[in-house]
């Protein structure tokens, strides 16, 4: 990573603008400046950085945000024509001399002997970060600099809610929480007429609709055996009949829908589980009390650690609820790592809690959104339990309501 420092700010909110945000990140690390390339939208970071979509571009496109002067972009002269205005100053190249040339020109001074950003991860360790090819760092190498990860440039500058964002947040996971108790109830009622897995799952889309909401793909709706499968996804042909006496764990996420062309709303994911017919065995429950212990020593690891302003790495929290789910004897259960960073897409570009899949050395800065997800996925039935944490101006908040009890669904 290209250092963890955090400019100082009296606001956790920020101006909504990337570049800017981009420019202050910078001017506190060390950093020459930040050099996001993309070539036929294969880097989204190029399109986050940016702020704004530029449709068809057809050829390599260059963005280089400097420490201490103005953003400039480096594009095709048959793409040229595609920026609007407003958008940092342009030169164009032809040949592929003109654009090495030009890459130089860009970079400047800096490019000889400064340290630059890009969507670089050293051995892989972070692949949300890791947009661009070996052969991109090598070109920019070879005019001298020296090229760092941008992980954490991303994230301060991209990745942090805005006061609107927060909002739509809020506005989806409260829909969701109560999208997820209602379908629950609605199982219990309409047990006789044999629902499948997938005709609950299309009922919550149904729901999504009707409460504003819009969604990508999912939801999850997982019954016995199912739930094991931590990212199950039900179809016509092979989903089960949801029975009388049983398991079900339902994954659900999506955002507000846009009122207004290019609005960047926030998504919600949350996770509950509930026994249908009679009480929970006491397997269930173990399982169960197990996964939320581990939940909350997470968020309570996150909230100390805030409120004391050494704010934790992401692979510190995993490793909090990892440690306390192996001890218990289910740590070959738990499968993937504690949470994901949220914006605007579900899965987004900042810190993951993550000490398994990846060792994720971000720091958890306030501004962002995350969720802590732990679950136990036993051959017969899994538990997963996920709550969306939003790093506020008082520290860590659960945004909607955390689950702590299985819901009972009656099916008599």
């Amino acid at each position: 990573m290209a250092g963890n420092e955090r400019p100082a700010s009296g606001s956790n909110h920020h101006s909504g603008v990337p570049l800017d945000e981009a420019r202050r990140y910078l001017q506190s690390s060390g950093l020459a400046g930040w050099l996001t390339r993309d070539y036929r939208y294969t880097n989204p970071v190029f399109e986050a950085a940016l702020g704004r979509r530029v449709e068809h571009l057809t050829r390599p496109v260059w963005l280089w945000i400097p420490s201490d002067t103005e953003p400039g972009l480096l594009v095709h002269e048959v793409d040229a024509g595609r920026f609007p205005p407003g958008s940092p100053e342009i030169a164009s190249y032809g040949s592929r001399t003109q654009m090495v040339d030009g890459l130089k020109a860009l970079l400047g001074h800096a490019g000889a002997t400064g340290k630059i950003a890009m969507e670089y991860s050293p051995l892989y360790e972070l692949p949300r970060v890791g947009r661009v090819d070996a052969g991109t760092i090598e070109l920019v190498r070879s005019l001298g600099a020296e090229v760092v990860s941008s992980g954490d440039v991303i994230q301060y500058a991209t990745e942090r809610w805005t006061p609107d964002q927060l909002q739509s947040h809020f506005f989806a996971v409260k829909a969701l929480t109560r999208i997820v108790k209602e379908t629950f109830r609605y199982v219990g009622e309409n047990i006789r007429w044999a629902l499948t897995e997938h005709d609950v799952a299309e009922h919550i889309r149904g729901k999504f609709d009707r409460a504003g909401l819009e969604f990508d793909d999912g939801p999850v709706v997982a019954f016995n055996e199912h739930s094991s499968d931590p990212h199950y996804d039900p179809q016509p042909g092979d989903s089960v009949v949801i029975r009388r006496e049983g398991w079900l764990l339902i994954d659900l996420w999506a955002r507000k829908k846009q009122s207004n062309p290019g609005e960047q709303n926030i998504s919600a994911d949350i996770t509950w589980t509930a026994k249908l017919g009679g009480p929970p065995n006491s397997m269930q429950q173990e399982v169960f009390n197990t996964v939320v212990e581990a939940r909350d020593t997470a968020f309570d690891l996150l909230e100390t650690r805030v409120l004391e302003g050494n704010n934790p790495q992401g692979w510190e929290l995993d490793r909090a609820a990892r440690d306390l789910i192996e001890k218990a004897g289910y740590g070959q259960y738990f499968v993937h790592r504690l949470g994901h960073s949220l914006g605007h897409e579900v899965h987004s570009n900042g810190v993951n809690l993550d000490d398994w899949e990846t060792h994720d050395t971000r720091t958890v800065i306030d501004g962002v959104g995350v969720t802590i997800e732990p679950g136990i996925y036993l051959p017969e039935f899994g538990v997963r339990t996920e709550m969306d944490v939003y790093l506020g101006e008082d520290g860590p908040e659960v945004t909607e309501d955390r689950q702590t009890e299985i819901f009972q669904i009656e099916t008599n």
